[in-house]
């Protein structure tokens, strides 16, 4: 890519928006990486604080939010909720590639409803699988090279981790019913559901339980599987138990949005900690089961993960871009690089035994 190329960070001075804006500077030092928000102070100040090019007052909410951008970027990669979709509009009637990382599945048809009225010129990513997509691209990229029979992702989710508000969104709704494929069909579930028994790393063993992520639909769109499921659990086991309690008895579905956001998000001083999930990939009798580790947490997961879907954008580090449209990062055909591209960044892949995966993969439901 050219020197001068610029690349706008929508929410680029919140948690995971902020290490995004420095992953990609410190990656690629040729590339402008602008900071871009509401709070255009805040936004001044990140960039001033990292080295980074500039700052730009950009609000989702306004009408069209790129119409005082100038010079325009290259890119927009969005780290927050675009929730009326006018930023996904305002960069796709100027033909600017737009990676998205904070879309649950409904908001995702939301795009679709949205780009079928544009005559789309440019690639948009939908990365908003668990973690920017590192999970179903793991997913993809470790399966056989045709659909397997099911893709099971089971995530640890830390107390002491940093993470950002739009993190505690997906789970505000965690109680609602979703549906899921399995056998290449559709079933309607509950959420915190079905509860399945894992083993992390260090040999811990969780309890987890379903909830609705968007690679439920995108894995088998895109032919990777015939059937996933997403769970997860808290490490803490007594707040795994009462959140699982707490959903359902009913007493969750009772409090307000607002109460179920701030329990789920209470931004005081944590420590940080690594954050973990266990791909398993079944076909037949064969299995494979992947351990994906950052020993920074979450929020710098989800960065190096969307680092990796900018350089496909942008066609950096030797990789074919998307065609123009609406994709998601686990059609790409060079899924390995993605995975390459995070290990160098300092995400951990472990691929387990076989035999330690049919032994640890056990279905069956925790005491």
């Amino acid at each position: 890519m050219a020197k001068g190329n610029r690349v706008l960070v929508v929410g680029g001075y919140g948690t995971v928006g902020m290490l995004i804006s420095d992953l990609i500077a410190r990656r690629y030092p040729d590339v402008d990486v602008v900071v871009g928000g509401r709070r255009f102070f805040a936004a001044e100040a990140a960039a001033r604080l990292h080295g980074l090019a500039g700052a730009v007052r950009v609000d989702v909410t306004d009408e069209d939010p790129l119409a005082d951008v100038d010079p325009l970027p290259d890119a927009v990669l969005v780290a927050l909720n675009d929730h009326n979709d006018r930023l996904l509009h305002s960069a796709a009637r100027r033909g600017i590639p737009l990676i998205d990382i904070a879309r649950w599945l409904v908001r995702i048809e939301d795009a679709h409803r949205t780009l079928a009225r544009e005559a789309v010129t440019a690639p948009v990513v939908l990365a908003s699988g668990w973690m920017a997509s590192a999970a179903p691209v793991t997913a993809a990229a470790y399966g056989w090279g045709a659909p397997a029979d099911h893709v099971d992702i089971d995530i640890l989710l830390s107390l002491k981790d940093k993470t950002g508000p739009d993190s505690a969104t997906g789970f505000v709704d965690v109680h609602l019913p979703f549906e899921l494929w399995e056998q290449g069909e559709t079933r309607t579930v509950r959420g915190v559901s079905e509860p399945r028994t894992v083993t992390f790393s260090n040999g811990r063993t969780r309890s987890c339980r379903l909830f609705s992520s968007p690679e439920q639909a995108t894995l088998v769109t895109a032919g990777h599987a015939r059937g996933v499921s997403v769970r997860m659990a808290f490490d803490n086991r007594p707040t795994n138990s009462a959140f699982t309690a707490l959903v359902n008895s009913g007493l969750w579905a009772r409090l307000s949005r607002e109460r179920r956001f701030g329990i789920l998000h209470n931004p005081g001083a944590k420590d940080g900690a690594p954050h973990e999930f266990v791909v398993t990939i079944k076909n037949g009798l064969a299995i494979r089961r992947i351990l994906v580790k950052d020993p920074e947490g979450q929020a710098h997961l989800t960065a190096a993960s969307a680092v990796t879907q900018l350089e496909r954008v942008l066609g950096l580090n030797g990789r074919d871009r998307p065609n123009p449209g609406i994709s998601f990062p686990e059609d790409a055909k060079d899924v390995m690089v993605d995975v390459a591209a995070m290990e160098s960044m300092g995400v951990q892949f472990t691929e387990l035994s076989r035999s330690q995966a049919a032994s640890a993969a056990s279905a069956a439901p925790a005491a």
